[in-house]
């Protein structure tokens, strides 16, 4: 007999390519709903402190952040979180081993240093990324919901406690209806209700075994006082937009002039937009010709440590870049395993031995699907993105001052990619494409 296994994480931004509607319906009212269990930090910090080894993990973050990217960009507005993707793949590694253990790691870009070295740098970035600017509010959040049938191994829970500050409850998994409910109530307590509906009953398998739940949530304003903010909505004018076809769309277009950071590199040109304390950052990506599939295809090969690098301050940017809200929900399993992850969602070859207590039966499981959905806002006062990434596992029985500044005209009026990004430690949080569709 089958027995599913789902993972679920909450993070800012979406990916991949084929979409799934949620089903009709509202849930049944949650009774004591799943903990809330991140770290909440009370004093800001300088810094993301990182280890010589664990800054070379950034950078491996920040590479697989753009081949993502590149594997789900399809020519329309997109949005996803790598980071968000990272924790739920990571947390499913904890109870990986071998082969399958392997690709994870080798996907995410940490080589031969093993699991010890993931849930390390998991947990810094966890504890410190709230920390790092307190007028930023970033969430970062996991817990478990486990089939009363189905305990996990202490080791596990051990590891995804220590490590993940998850949250670990069970129920009974036999009323799909209040299963989605409370995954669906938690994902929205999580990103502040900004995501209310994660799954429909109909997508809760039947045999589900467990859920490993992440939620990542960002909302910041923009860098700025009450008297002279970044952008004033009675700047924000209809302008045109050029789409990668040519033609023209009119769409709000706000508009700003000030001394941004901005780089000027191989075929196009970076802007960073400060969040609040000047440690969060949009970096909006605009090529120089309107190829948005040709820069989506040319970050693959880009070192996001060189741009940052890169950045200059020595002029009045001219600024001109839209509003724009997206939000989608998109299958994610063909486009991991095109990436290298392909041994987790194969049924008797995938290696989760490391997850449940054994059984009378012996039991195999695998990833049966991933699921990631997000939205982001952006506008006037600032950003505000969530994100929820599911990860159903399968399972059965065996079978320079002073002088004139220059001025720079940075006009978002065609496509472009946009990230975003913690400046101290390079990280990548979110990514996407706005196309003007």
């Amino acid at each position: 007999m089958k027995k599913t296994f789902v993972f679920i994480f909450a993070a800012v931004f979406v990916s991949c390519s084929s979409k799934i509607n949620p089903g009709p319906g509202s849930d049944p009212e949650v009774k004591n709903p799943i903990t809330i269990s991140s770290p909440t930090p009370t004093q800001q910090i300088s810094k993301v402190s990182l280890d010589d080894t664990q800054k070379g993990y950034v950078k491996a973050g920040n590479s697989m952040a753009f081949r993502f990217l590149s594997q789900m960009y399809d020519g329309s507005d997109l949005i996803l979180s790598p980071l968000s993707l990272q924790y739920a793949l990571a947390m499913a590694a904890n109870g990986a081993s071998g082969d399958t253990l392997q690709e994870i790691i080798d996907f995410l870009g940490y080589g031969s240093d093993g699991i010890d070295a993931l849930n390390a740098y998991c947990k810094t970035l966890l504890e410190q990324l709230p920390a790092v600017d307190l007028d930023v509010k970033l969430k970062l959040t996991d817990a478990l919901l486990v089939n009363d049938l189905f305990p996990l191994l202490p080791s596990f829970l051990e590891s995804v406690r220590g490590n993940y500050y998850a949250a670990v409850e069970n129920m009974d998994f036999g009323n799909p209806a209040l299963v989605a409910a409370r995954i669906n109530e938690w994902a929205s307590r999580s990103t502040d209700g900004f995501i209310d509906k994660v799954l429909s009953p109909d997508e809760i398998s039947e045999d589900a075994v467990a859920f490993i739940m992440n939620a990542l949530y960002f909302k910041a304003s923009w860098e700025g006082s009450k008297y002279n903010p970044m952008f004033r909505e009675s700047d924000t004018q209809k302008e045109n937009f050029t789409k990668s076809d040519g033609s023209k769309v009119i769409i709000q277009m706000m508009n700003d002039k000030r001394r941004h950071q901005y780089a000027e590199m191989d075929g196009y040109k970076v802007l960073a937009l400060p969040y609040a304390g000047g440690k969060f950052f949009m970096y909006i990506l605009l090529p120089d010709k309107n190829d948005l599939s040709g820069l989506v295809k040319k970050l693959t090969s880009v070192a996001w440590s060189d741009v940052l690098a890169s950045f200059k301050s020595d002029a009045d940017v001219y600024l001109k870049l839209p509003k724009f809200d997206i939000e989608d929900k998109y299958y994610l399993k063909e486009p991991l395993q095109a990436l290298g992850v392909n041994r987790a969602f194969v049924a008797g070859e995938a290696q989760f031995s490391k997850m449940f207590l054994p059984k009378e039966q012996h039991y195999d499981y695998w990833i049966g699907k991933v699921i990631q959905k997000a939205k982001i806002s952006v506008a006037e006062w600032g950003t505000e993105a969530a994100a929820v990434t599911v990860v159903e596992m399968d399972g059965a029985t065996s079978v320079g001052p002073g002088a004139e500044p220059k001025r720079v005209y940075f006009y978002a009026d065609h496509p472009f990619v946009f990230l975003i990004g913690e400046a101290t430690s390079g990280t990548i949080l979110f990514e996407g494409t706005y196309t003007g569709k």
